[in-house]
């Protein structure tokens, strides 16, 4: 069976990781969400590329592709989600693009430290953000634009927020915003500017329409409700393993799944089989991550038919902890809630009893990634109801 990503949108491109298929920590390329809020520039050559940083520096600079690439390079590995994913689960609609569970994808990310374009320029006293502007352009609202983003100097000048060059060791893809893009692990995917052209430091908060009024929250001020960027991700989770609906027999069962917390590792992972009432702590595989993904599995022994409803709930370190409901002062993001999936069990079914042991399960996530590895992309493959995976 061929695993493709799945098509929300097709003009622009909006499409998902297939999830059910991510049996490695990394995410293969080809098979990586993609976001784009307007159809995808034309590029050119690499060789062609430039940034251009101006406004509060002392010594505005332009950078081709070519001595970005030529200088030393910094990797770090982070999962990256839309700060729409799971829309589509929200029980009210939300506007914007009705993703399933699949808008987030892990990867390796390799370029140059951002601080150390910025340092050598010499930003003035007076700079507070930095606003980074991609060469897609379209319309919103009947304006036409380019997808603008800004960052705090502080986030800009962290060690792990790059000019990206390449993803999981390949150069970028068109779609991952090839030739290069900012890239600010742990934060929602929003800030991390594809296709970028232009780096601007300014002496304010920017109020750029991506910035305020899309991908925009409220929360509390002192004069009550304000709009505030999206930044830093938050913790979540999801369960890969069984699915929704699925029919088991009695017996013991294999549940897996995928738990990610913004800037922070992820300490725990609980499992409920009734609705919530009493809870179970997960195994986490490998060593936690700040910025990444991982992997968890547990085992269920079942011994009495009926309908079950099986809930995860994610912890950070810091003690970070899913909600069981969703704030609607986010207006349509940060979707992180708990969510109920039902299965039903029979005495009159065989038991499937799957990857008794750890070794096992790591063995066969070894092979499903060699065999992703292989499998061609399907771009016509439309995902059109909305309900995810």
């Amino acid at each position: 069976m061929q695993s493709h990503r799945k098509i929300v949108t097709s003009s622009p491109e909006n499409s998902e990781t297939p999830l059910e298929n991510q049996a490695g920590w990394v995410t293969p390329n080809r098979l990586f969400f993609v976001r784009n809020h307007f159809e995808p520039p034309a590029v050119g050559e690499a060789a062609t590329w430039a940034c251009t940083l101006e406004g509060l520096v002392a010594r505005p600079t332009t950078w081709p592709w070519a001595q970005l690439a030529a200088m030393p390079q910094h990797t770090v590995f982070a999962t990256v989600e839309c700060a729409g994913n799971g829309r589509s689960f929200l029980q009210e609609r939300a506007a914007g693009v009705q993703w399933g569970a699949g808008a987030i994808g892990h990867a390796e990310w390799t370029g140059v430290r951002l601080r150390d374009l910025l340092e050598p320029a010499g930003l003035l006293s007076a700079a507070r953000e930095i606003v980074f502007e991609g060469a897609d352009r379209g319309e919103e609202d009947g304006i036409a634009m380019s997808f603008t983003r800004s960052l705090p100097v502080a986030k800009a000048l962290h060690p792990d927020t790059i000019i990206a060059l390449r993803m999981n060791g390949e150069w970028l893809e068109p779609n991952h915003g090839a030739p290069m893009r900012l890239f600010v692990p742990g934060w929602y995917g929003v800030a991390s500017v594809k296709w970028l052209r232009t780096m601007r430091v300014i002496d304010h908060a920017y109020q750029g329409f991506f910035q305020t009024v899309k991908y925009a929250v409220n929360r509390p001020g002192p004069e009550g409700k304000r709009a505030e960027p999206i930044g830093a991700g938050v913790v979540k989770s999801e369960l890969l393993q069984p699915t929704e609906g699925a029919e088991l027999g009695l017996g013991t069962h294999h549940f897996a799944g995928l738990a990610w917390g913004g800037e922070e590792r992820v300490a725990r992972v609980d499992v409920s089989t009734d609705g919530g009432r009493t809870w179970l702590a997960a195994h986490l595989q490998g060593t936690p991550q700040p910025y990444s993904w991982c992997q968890w599995e547990t085992r269920w022994t079942v011994s009495a038919p009926g309908d079950y409803v099986i809930m995860v709930r994610a912890f950070t370190e810091t003690g970070q902890a899913q909600p069981f409901d969703y704030d609607p002062d986010n207006l349509g993001y940060i979707i992180n809630t708990v969510r109920g999936r039902r299965v039903s069990v029979s005495a009159g079914r065989p038991t499937r009893v799957t990857f008794a042991d750890a070794p096992a399960w790591s063995d066969f996530m070894e092979t499903y990634a060699e065999e992703n590895a292989r499998r061609p992309l399907d771009l016509e493959l439309a995902l059109t109801s909305g309900d995810g995976i």
